[in-house]
């Protein structure tokens, strides 16, 4: 086998809290993540020559070194041993991109995700699970559940996971205002003004476990919101719950807002009705990747 394509999926952030900030300047988060079937689209390919080729149907984004996808490819031939530690081929990959960019989707992370898969599939590399998200944790906070996706408890900066389940029956209304907050930026804002440990985990997690979407949406959190979610979020969220959201809020630093419904066609409805150019109805996924071919 020398290609192969690979679906990278997006995620939400369903709760997010900012527990504390290490001693090297990270901060400790407390976040549950849900992958949802919103994807980009990776082909792989090995051909004669040496390096990376990356191409994509975006003229406005990076394709070189500092590319996530480039950097997922030379982490796992780094960590796959020596014999592979070098580019003896070349690597050609073309991204369609489907996620959102500065959305707090992850969609960088899930590409990354796919690109760590795809080398340890075609260069046989044997690498586990536990490994592959070893891999992921050197090349960003969100990669390793890029990697395992689902529904999980991620904590640390984000690479301790623990498998949550969700409930059948839920449905995602997303969104996405043109504003945008860097993720450092956010961070900043929330250390100004922001309130470590203000969320109710704890409600959340009895939420989870009662299997009752009702309860989920009124348990979903996230510190950024209050800290530095633009007004245009702000809208947003308020638009969904009127539209009927059993809960609304901001994932990730931003600015991407999701609506959760029982029902897929109370979904579409408020989807249908947003006034912004990104908006559409997704439900969860059960894998943060999928090799297609």
């Amino acid at each position: 086998m020398n290609a192969l394509t690979i679906k990278a999926y997006a995620k939400l952030n369903l709760y997010l809290d900012i527990t504390g900030r290490r001693a090297d300047g990270y901060h400790e988060l407390k976040t549950v993540m849900q992958s949802v079937d919103l994807f980009d689209e990776l082909t792989f390919e090995l051909s004669q020559g040496t390096g990376i080729e990356l191409t994509t149907d975006r003229g406005d984004l990076p394709t070189g070194a500092d590319n996530l996808v480039c950097k997922g490819i030379l982490a796992a031939l780094s960590f796959g041993g020596a014999g592979h530690s070098g580019l003896d081929c070349r690597i050609k990959v073309h991204l369609k991109k489907n996620i959102p960019s500065q959305a707090g989707m992850g969609g960088g992370s899930a590409d990354c995700a796919a690109a760590i898969i795809a080398v340890n599939e075609l260069f046989h590399l044997g690498l586990y699970d536990d490994e592959l998200m070893q891999v992921g944790a050197m090349c960003g906070a969100d990669v390793p559940f890029c990697i395992k996706g689902g529904t999980a408890l991620c904590e640390g900066i984000g690479e301790r996971l623990t498998p949550l389940s969700l409930p059948d029956g839920l449905f995602f209304a997303i969104s996405k205002p043109d504003d945008a907050v860097s993720t450092p930026e956010a961070y900043k804002l929330f250390d100004l003004c922001g309130k470590p440990n203000a969320g109710d985990y704890a409600g959340f997690e009895t939420a989870l476990k009662s299997g009752s979407v009702r309860a989920i949406g009124g348990s979903v959190y996230n510190a950024f919101t209050s800290a530095c979610a633009p007004a245009s979020v702000r809208r947003e969220i308020e638009r969904l719950s009127t539209a009927g959201a059993l809960g609304a809020e901001m994932t990730g630093s931003g600015s991407a807002v999701f609506g959760i419904f029982e029902s897929k066609q109370a979904a579409e409805l408020a989807a249908n009705e947003s006034p912004l150019p990104f908006s559409g109805v997704y439900a969860p996924a059960g894998s943060g990747t999928e090799i297609v071919r």
